[in-house]
């Protein structure tokens, strides 16, 4: 069984590393904890793209605040963990979702989504 308080601190430590990814326009960093086969769909230029429309709807990030943890669930043999942050932004706050699971011995994202 997996402690949830490590889970949550390797999903906080994503998270870090999503928002400096999203603040710099740093594709490799944003993508660096996904498994290839979860981003056949996703290009440089579609990066590009949602942190600029980001950037105009939110502004930079100045801070986040721990809101929940939500139900988990299996997709394709993994165990999902999913946590909710609310993400401080220069124009607005949103809810931020971080989905983690463990393959192997290594974490990785399976969904990180600002709304």
């Amino acid at each position: 069984m997996t402690d949830s308080s490590e889970v949550k601190a390797i999903a906080e430590k994503y998270l870090k590393e999503m928002l400096e990814a999203d603040d710099t326009k740093n594709f490799d960093l944003y993508t660096k904890r996904y498994e290839d086969k979860f981003l056949r769909n996703f290009s440089r230029e579609r990066f590009s793209e949602d942190i600029k429309g980001m950037h105009e709807r939110n502004g930079m990030n100045t801070g986040y605040e721990f809101l929940c943890t939500l139900r988990n669930f299996s997709f394709d043999g993994l165990d999902i963990f999913r946590f909710v942050w609310k993400g401080i932004y220069e124009k607005r706050d949103a809810v931020i979702e971080i989905g983690v699971y463990k393959k192997n011995g290594d974490w990785y994202i399976i969904q990180s989504a600002v709304h």
